[in-house]
């Protein structure tokens, strides 16, 4: 009977002990911490490098032992060529290398996205995605153009986009027609001669057009804002410049400006429309297979004309810049990291602000801002201080109606200078940089009538990079600048 009474008793403890530690048969021990994810040391080229070699790899260094990269976790995409196809290499080391099959067009923006899902030896990944960007460089020029060539009836024309729609290694052009509702698609003959190839209608007050890879197929895709019927078109290329409506953003009132990257590290590339009409900034997040959902809209932007993107506070995220016509502000847009947006600060003074460029103007590793101030015939010049603070350090003036602004290495110095089209003067102004970040006016050329947007690209493959300009009422033609 004691020997029973013991038993009943060690077996009550051991059943006590059993509930204790969950019926997990005796995992009694503490809960190991979870390894420590990779860091990301260093990029090269480094981000918002402005003069990078053509034939450049892409390459990160970690803290820790890698698994190689890949098409999804590794992405980098180039504004003039879209998404990249090439080599990944340097699976078992701390560096991690991208080497794309082709080489990088003449100022070509590119960005580069590591995705959380790149992973270490011992099985962690990124504690969170890291977004940049960087300029391919351009090799030689004056900054001096001269009128090359014109393509009639672009009625109203007001957004400029630039790229290579059929694949055949030269930048082509796509133009929004306001006054026609169109976007037409312009074919290179790779001497800069333009011709319309295809025209994709029912476009209702076209304003602005942006080029990049929506569906991550290595062709270059089109999204316009269409002031006309408060909207975003998003058009798919067939890979060889012929272009279809793929869908319709809609509520996107008065839709007037675009930006375009990858808001939230997920290796596809999402939107961000300027909507005056409602004084606010929509972020239109994309599937990855180019259906956009808005997913935020920031407000209080009054007469939101135009965005920017760029990593203004070195985080790793592409935050944005909303320039507000009716309110005269830049308005600074930080990113959380997931693509969700707060206004950090408000820049006053921006009288009629309409448009951006963005680049690293005195070569301090941050981005600058450029923006055109309409209202009071300015173009202001804004510096970083790296934490998303920015000085303005320069006005530019007189600048007529400025309205299109875009940046570029006019001269080849390895520094990024300006364009500035002027609607009411009718002209297109270039801007040398002196490599502080000072401008002065190089070459203005005259007779764009109602300049209203800028594109770049090097249109007969000399090597430097050429101007198009879009000019809207009164002109209603694309005309192409040579770079002398």
């Amino acid at each position: 009977m004691r020997t029973n009474f013991l038993i009943s008793i060690l077996y009550f403890i051991s059943l006590i002990a059993f509930v204790a530690c969950g019926g997990s048969g005796g995992d009694s021990k503490p809960t190991q911490p979870a390894a420590n994810p990779p860091n990301l040391t260093g990029v090269n080229p480094a981000a918002n490098d402005n003069s990078v070699l053509l034939g450049n790899t892409v390459a990160a260094i970690f803290d820790k032992t890698m698994n190689v990269g890949s098409a999804g976790t590794f992405v980098v995409y180039g504004n003039q060529t879209g998404k990249r196809t090439g080599a990944y290499t340097g699976g078992g080391s701390q560096t991690l290398v991208f080497n794309p099959n082709i080489a990088f067009k003449l100022g070509e923006i590119v960005e580069v996205i590591l995705t959380d899902s790149l992973t270490s030896t011992d099985g962690t990944s990124l504690s969170s995605p890291f977004v940049y960007h960087f300029w391919a460089e351009a090799l030689g020029g004056t900054g001096n153009f001269n009128l090359d060539d014109t393509v009639l009836n672009q009625l109203g024309a007001q957004g400029l986009a630039a790229g290579d729609w059929d694949n055949d290694g030269d930048i082509d052009l796509a133009v929004a027609n306001f006054s026609a509702s169109t976007v037409v698609i312009m074919k290179n003959d790779s001497f800069g001669g333009f011709s319309v190839f295809d025209t994709v209608g029912s476009q209702f007050g076209a304003s602005a057009v942006v080029a990049l890879d929506w569906d991550g197929d290595g062709d270059l895709d089109l999204a316009v804002a269409n002031d006309g019927n408060s909207s975003v078109g998003i058009l798919e290329n067939d890979g060889t410049g012929n272009y279809s409506l793929a869908n319709t953003v809609t509520f996107q009132i008065n839709a007037r400006g675009l930006a375009a990257g990858d808001w939230d590290g997920d290796g596809d590339l999402d939107l961000a429309v300027a909507n005056f009409g409602t004084n606010e900034a929509a972020i239109l997040e994309n599937d990855g297979s180019g259906l956009f959902t808005e997913i935020e809209a920031i407000g209080g932007l009054g007469g939101a004309s135009a965005v920017a993107a760029g990593d203004w506070d070195g985080d790793g995220d592409l935050d944005l810049a909303a320039a507000n016509f009716s309110v005269n502000t830049v308005v600074i847009l930080k990113n959380n990291g997931t693509g969700s947006y707060i206004a950090v600060d408000t820049l006053p003074n921006q009288f009629g602000a309409s448009g951006f460029a963005v680049g690293d103007w005195d070569d301090d590793g941050d981005l600058d801002l450029a923006v055109t101030n309409f209202g009071n015939q300015r173009v202001k010049i804004l510096n970083n201080d790296g934490t998303a603070g920015f000085t303005e350090v320069q006005i530019i003036s007189p600048m007529l109606g400025a309205t299109g602004l875009i940046s570029g290495d006019w001269d080849g110095d390895g520094d990024l200078d300006l364009a500035v089209a002027n609607f009411t003067a009718n002209t297109v102004v270039s801007l040398g940089n002196d490599g502080t970040g000072s401008f002065a006016i190089d070459d203005t050329v005259l007779n764009q009538i109602g300049a209203s947007a800028l594109a770049t690209g090097d249109w007969n493959s000399d090597g430097d990079l050429d101007l198009a300009v879009a000019n809207s009422t009164g002109g209603n033609n694309v005309r192409t600048l040579e770079n002398l």
